[in-house]
């Protein structure tokens, strides 16, 4: 059976084609992805103290570390999806979206090592994010940095490899290097450049403020 994936002299012995059509499979993502938002926003509801930017963001790290953890860690744990032939909801997301990055499929060192990282390092440590949000802590800003900068500095990699190949692993078609691979993605560094932007200007403030009440007691 021949497979979908760019460049199409790659050889995957085995594959088997998609058990369910590509609408059904981002009915599916985005259905979860919206779902687990929306759940987070409805708790961060019930502690009053949060402003709504708080909440949006605590929403935004629910649902990234599903991504992470979940649908980024199957691939790493699964190399043989595209073999899969269950019908499964993960398989079948990365069948569809190999189209945009075949790397996935010939599990490209730096490819997968990134994932890894970003799916047992930075996934769990999302949820301590949110956690850290509802209970106020001092260091959720910190924590929020230091995961902002991971994604931001992984993607700009995970962007830069494939452009010095020579965007060879992609198909040309709209929605599988525009939308599947440059939107989608570019997702994950406008967003946590504004939680870097937000968490920054919240730490510098309570520094100063701080310094302001040092200068007073002198």
């Amino acid at each position: 059976m021949s497979h979908p994936y760019y460049p199409t002299a790659l050889l995957l012995p085995g594959y088997v084609p998609p058990a369910i059509p590509f609408q059904q499979v981002l009915a599916y993502f985005f259905s979860a992805c919206g779902v687990l938002f929306g759940l987070t926003w409805l708790l961060t509801g019930r502690y009053k103290h949060l402003r709504r930017a708080e909440r949006i963001i605590a929403s935004w790290f629910a649902m990234t570390g599903m991504v992470h953890f979940i649908i980024e860690g199957y691939v790493v744990l699964h190399p043989n999806f595209f073999k899969d032939a269950t019908g499964g909801v993960l398989p079948e997301i990365w069948r569809e979206y190999t189209q945009a990055d075949s790397r996935y499929a010939t599990r490209d060192s730096f490819v997968i090592s990134m994932e890894a990282v970003t799916a047992f390092i930075e996934g769990p440590a999302c949820f301590v994010t949110v956690w850290a949000i509802l209970q106020r802590k001092p260091w959720a800003y910190t924590l929020q940095i230091l995961i902002s900068c991971g994604q931001i500095y992984g993607d700009i990699l995970y962007f830069g490899t494939t452009i010095l190949e020579g965007l060879i692993h992609s198909r040309p078609e709209f929605l599988y290097f525009w939308f599947y691979f440059v939107i989608v993605n570019a997702i994950w560094i406008v967003i946590p450049s504004y939680v870097i932007l937000r968490a920054a200007r919240s730490i510098s403030s309570a520094v100063a403020f701080q310094q302001r009440s040092l200068s007073k007691q002198l």
